[in-house]
């Protein structure tokens, strides 16, 4: 396969060039085309296409138009993977919105960026630092292009031509929320009726209308117009904020309604008051305002909050039609339950690209009127101004970039927002050092960032000691000398508050430790320092420890007891909606304040160092425990027995209870035997670590949608493998 590639954007410099062949090659290593293919890059648009277009004859054309920066990377990758499903996958042609092309080239075009930049941490910073600046008016004419474009073909696809979109799935494929009769009559009847009549109203008017246009100036037409123009564009709307699949917000619309109503819940109940409460037809809207703020009211027929008749309106994120029309086949005069069942079929990803491109919208005017862009994330700020490639800063940018699981790069990017936000200097004193330490171990980086600004913010730890040491650093370039182990306190402490919240109706608490019989005798670690100290001495051998030390350990997976690792037991059934039993009483739980693709440490053995008294030994006899660890660790992971009191730990679980109170059933988890604890390669330690089993595709977990009520939850495994977090030998 070659790649024939033509720069007909002729400002395109030579450096730019190599770095989009490099970018081409790997592009074919990831995801090969059987065929050879052609990539134009163009100076401007042809035809219908916006940033990206590609043809049957394996033609790829890119707008780059005097620039190079990650959207155009991002460009070809997403056209790359569509030429991948036509040419080797052998799918139907073109993407359809919502469908399996599409989707699959939106998520991989995003990790192959990642990818790419792990091998360039640097990459994207030197692909924003290009020639904009120099050329703002024509930065200017492209944003303002760009927003009508995002707004008018992503946003809404019939607002161009006032025409009927195709409902994105079946009548039917929304029934836990609402009825395949109702649907088919709400949208071929209703909606329908709204563009028809809206169109007549219009036909005698000169112009291209849009609208979205109409409907902000909604005061300039009749009322006919007015009720038809928001029936179309308020349905329009409707059809693609609901969703065949249960979704969870997340991400920035998240982080927006926790800012602004405190949780999600407490926005839910003023959205179902505001609907109920709606006297005769109208809508239920979450909207956010012209500053930023995210509100809730209900309008009248079809009116809403963009309409410049609305008295303190905004953009429209989501709605809910209480016409009645809408669902009284089903619910009758139960309008609640209808509106109670309305958040089993939102579509929060709708939602949160919504939110996105009106966010980014208002930032592209700002940089305009500011005669500047905003080029930079908070962590690569901080790693530029540190002019230091060895910078704590820098150290974690490179890492992040290296990460392709979003939910983890987000974790990192948002604590470090928060760290940031809190401490005044950035290069010396407190916030550098929490970095630092963080990337000693670095599965559990975006772990260690979050629970430290968790424990900073939290505002249950006001009188607690540990936190007001670290909040006095705040102005502070000086750092306390036992800073490591504060930060392990607060560390603890978050976890301790988060397990304690479960501790009531559901489960009671129940500490629980393993524990491996290694020396055949009690005080086993006070006598392995004195062992490993003989060995140093050439008093003993290492060869003659590991064997006494590993028949001890088969008697101790043979008749042992301390095999069943919990924190809480449930105390009743746990139930689903229908009333079937999830875990019955006595399950045990183990609760884990991370993010359930983390993985991480369930136990440790052997951690000698843990000791006050045993640390100054570390130089003496490090690397002699370092070796022993190795060696059990080998030995265990080929041992039989030690596989069966892996398995036999796992059958006295129920589940993991992990962050956000997401609970996994143990059938989805896998343990395994490694070399690496807390303390990273340096100080090995055997621990047993456990993970989301990478076989499965799909995990389905639990959460409560109510004080006694588990609902079912699914989450996708990311899409790159991890591998078992082990020490090299």
């Amino acid at each position: 396969m070659k790649a024939h590639v033509s720069f007909l954007d002729k400002k395109f410099e030579g450096k730019d060039k190599d770095l989009i062949n490099k970018f081409i090659k790997f592009l074919q290593k990831e995801f090969p085309l059987n065929d050879d293919v052609r990539i134009h890059f163009l100076s401007s648009k042809t035809g219908k296409m916006s940033t990206g277009s590609r043809t049957n004859k394996s033609l790829i054309k890119v707008l780059v138009d005097g620039r190079l920066n990650r959207d155009i990377l991002r460009t070809l990758a997403h056209e790359w993977v569509h030429e991948h499903q036509r040419s080797v996958l052998k799918r139907d042609q073109g993407p359809d919105i919502g469908g399996q092309n599409e989707d699959e080239a939106n998520a991989y075009a995003g990790r192959l960026i990642k990818m790419f930049e792990k091998d360039y941490p640097h990459l994207e910073i030197k692909m924003y630092e290009s020639k904009i600046e120099s050329k703002l008016k024509t930065l200017n004419e492209s944003i303002l292009l760009l927003e009508k474009e995002n707004i008018n073909s992503n946003l809404i696809l019939e607002m161009k031509k006032i025409g009927i979109e195709k409902l994105p799935y079946s009548y039917s494929s929304l029934s836990r929320f609402i009825d395949s009769k109702t649907m088919n009559v709400h949208y071929n009847k209703h909606y329908k009726g709204y563009v028809d009549k809206l169109n007549k109203a219009l036909k005698d008017r000169n112009g291209d209308l849009d609208l979205e246009e109409i409907v902000k100036s909604i005061s300039k037409f009749d009322d006919k117009v007015r009720n038809n123009a928001g029936g179309a564009f308020n349905h329009a709307l409707f059809w693609k904020m609901l969703s065949p699949n249960k979704q969870l917000p997340k991400g920035n619309i998240l982080k927006k309604i926790t800012s602004d109503f405190g949780n999600i819940k407490k926005m839910k109940d003023e959205f179902n008051e505001a609907a109920k409460d709606r006297f005769g037809s109208g809508w239920a809207w979450l909207y956010l305002t012209k500053d930023d703020k995210l509100k809730i009211m209900s309008t009248p027929n079809q009116d809403n909050p963009l309409m410049n008749i609305v008295k303190g309106g905004g953009y429209p994120l989501l709605g809910l039609d209480v016409w009645e029309h809408a669902y009284y086949l089903k619910y009758q005069n139960k309008r609640d339950e209808y509106i109670k069942k309305f958040w089993d079929a939102v579509n929060w990803n709708f939602v949160e690209e919504l939110y996105n491109l009106h966010t980014k919208k208002q930032q592209l005017k700002e940089s305009i009127t500011e005669n500047r862009t905003k080029k930079y994330t908070t962590l690569e700020s901080l790693c530029i101004k540190s002019k230091n490639q060895d910078s704590s800063f820098c150290k974690l940018l490179s890492f992040r970039n290296s990460i392709q699981d979003e939910k983890v790069t987000e974790l990192i990017d948002t604590s470090i927002d928060r760290l940031n936000n809190f401490y005044r200097y950035k290069n010396v004193g407190m916030f550098p050092t929490i970095v630092n330490l963080s990337l000693v171990s670095k599965e559990k980086t975006a772990e260690f960032l979050k629970l430290i600004s968790d424990f900073i913010d939290n505002e249950d730890f006001t009188e607690d000691e540990t936190r007001k040491v670290l909040r006095k650093q705040k102005n502070t370039k000086s750092i306390p000398s036992n800073t490591e182990d504060l930060l392990a306190a607060a560390r603890a402490k978050e976890y301790a508050k988060y397990e304690k919240r479960f501790e009531g109706k559901h489960f009671k608490k129940k500490s629980t430790r393993l524990q491996l019989n290694y020396h055949c005798s009690d005080d086993a670690k006070e006598k392995l320092v004195d062992t490993l100290l003989k060995i140093h001495n050439k008093e003993q051998t290492l060869n003659f420890l590991f064997f006494r030390i590993t028949n001890c350990l088969v008697n101790s997976f043979k008749s042992g007891t301390y095999y069943i690792k919990a924190d809480v037991e449930s105390t009743e059934d746990l139930k689903d909606k229908e009333g079937n039993v999830i875990f019955p009483s006595g399950t045990n739980f183990e609760i884990k304040k991370l993010d359930p693709f983390i993985d991480s440490y369930l136990s440790e053995f052997f951690s000698i160092f843990k000791q006050t008294e045993n640390i100054g030994q570390k130089e003496v006899i490090g690397k002699l425990y370092n070796e022993l660890i190795d060696k059990i660790y080998t030995w265990l992971d080929t041992n039989v027995q030690a596989k069966k009191y892996l398995k036999k730990v796992k059958d006295q679980m129920g589940g993991i209870i992990y962050d956000e109170e997401f609970i996994v059933p143990t059938k989805y988890i896998e343990l395994y035997w490694s070399n690496k604890g807390q303390r990273g390669c340096d100080e090995k330690r055997l621990a047993i670590r456990f993970r989301i089993n990478p076989e499965f595709n799909v995990v389905n977990g639990y959460k409560y949608v109510d004080e006694d009520t588990l609902e079912n939850i699914d989450l996708s495994m990311p899409p790159d493998e991890k591998k078992y977090v082990i020490c090299p030998i």
